[in-house]
């Protein structure tokens, strides 16, 4: 009984959660920037063809530059947020 007293808590040390919660969302962030810099492309590129077709598609285009701006600029931000917290708070 008493050494498997010790295993479990051998193996509640090796499984820390926090360890396991912090790594699972700095994978996650690595992802979520990964896919949103295909869609960021991919966005790009469709503006780019918006504008060679003309006035009206080219005025919906410079909103889309705009909304793509800023969309990746909160995605990459609040990754880059969540790492300096992190860094800073010793997690």
């Amino acid at each position: 009984m008493n050494n498997f007293m010790q295993t479990i808590s051998n193996n509640l040390v090796f499984n820390d959660i926090f360890s396991n919660v912090q790594e699972t969302l700095m994978d996650l962030t690595s992802n979520i920037q990964g896919i949103t810099m295909s869609v960021v492309v991919l966005c790009i590129v469709i503006t780019g063809v918006m504008f060679i077709f003309g006035e009206g598609p080219s005025r919906t285009a410079k909103k889309w530059l705009l909304y793509i701006g800023v969309g990746a600029f909160l995605v990459w931000g609040a990754a880059t947020l969540g790492t300096t917290i992190q860094d800073v708070s010793g997690f």
